[in-house]
């Protein structure tokens, strides 16, 4: 779902995926400079984080960019259905 609507021709997208109640995760954009491919960045460290510090993170991420889109995924088992790679 759409957590929040930024600029619709300037804003970048953050994913936030949301297991209900055991943890959540922020996706961040990014370009991998070794072959210029898309990939997705793990915003809030490698572990699955307190719903609490996920929202403070993306908070933190407006503060930077108010024109930042948001997307939650909530599914139990973490999937966040993109193609590109997750680091």
């Amino acid at each position: 779902m759409v957590a929040r609507r930024g600029d619709a021709t300037a804003g970048s997208v953050l994913i936030k995926i949301n297991r209900l109640g055991s943890g959540c995760m922020v996706l961040s954009p990014a370009t991998n400079f070794e072959d210029g491919a898309r990939m997705w960045l793990k915003g809030t460290g490698p572990d699955w984080v307190e719903e609490e510090s996920a929202d403070a993170y993306i908070t933190r991420q407006i503060n930077n960019d108010p024109d930042l889109w948001v997307l939650e995924i909530e599914d139990r088992e973490g999937r966040a259905f993109l193609d590109e790679k997750i680091e």
